[in-house]
């Protein structure tokens, strides 16, 4: 079980941007509006545009990547949750074939020797790599939670953002831990 790191293009760690089509609704005369569908374009958050093509070329391989909270364009008092490479224009594979490998879209090169020859990684050199991606994750997790305690504490006094957190937990958008009181109020 050998590894090897692979250059990467730039923008290719990024998720993929997907196009879903979608019929609309009929009118009243049960004929389709306008042209009949809708082309929706949409994102895959958990999956970048290298690991995709990689995945569909047929390759075993591992991005290191770390989770961050951005605070949301539409709710600023809102967050979500983005996944970032952790190591910038480099993506590793496991005993790959190489000339498939040179025509996947998304990478660059290997990394070589001097002579032109991929070397090859040592295991624990991986697993140091997911020691630190571990780390971000533990960071990520104490972020998480204390974004979660800021906003219930805010959603108590504004009314408005108490509905768009109740919204957004029964579409399963966001779940935050009950209150104490909350449950003891549903109980009586």
């Amino acid at each position: 079980m050998t590894w090897y790191a692979v250059r990467t293009a730039p923008g290719s760690q990024k998720p993929k941007r997907e196009y879903v089509v979608q019929s609309t609704s009929l009118g009243c005369d049960g004929r389709p509006r306008g042209k009949g569908y809708r082309i929706i374009p949409s994102l895959d958050p958990n999956v970048s545009a290298i690991e995709r093509a990689l995945t569909d070329a047929g390759f075993d391989h591992y991005m290191p990547a770390e989770k961050r909270l951005v605070r949301d364009r539409r709710h600023t008092h809102l967050w979500k949750v983005r996944r970032f490479a952790l190591m910038v224009g480099y993506i590793f594979v496991r005993e790959p074939d190489w000339g498939v490998l040179r025509e996947t879209p998304g990478v660059l090169g290997i990394v070589a020797s001097p002579k032109g020859e991929p070397l090859p990684l040592r295991l624990e050199d991986i697993l140091l790599v997911r020691a630190a991606e571990a780390k971000t994750e533990v960071e990520f997790d104490r972020q998480t939670r204390e974004a979660r305690k800021k906003l219930r504490k805010n959603a108590k006094s504004d009314p408005r953002l108490q509905m768009l957190v109740q919204k957004l937990d029964i579409a399963g958008t966001i779940s935050m831990p009950l209150d104490s009181e909350a449950v003891l109020d549903v109980a009586a």
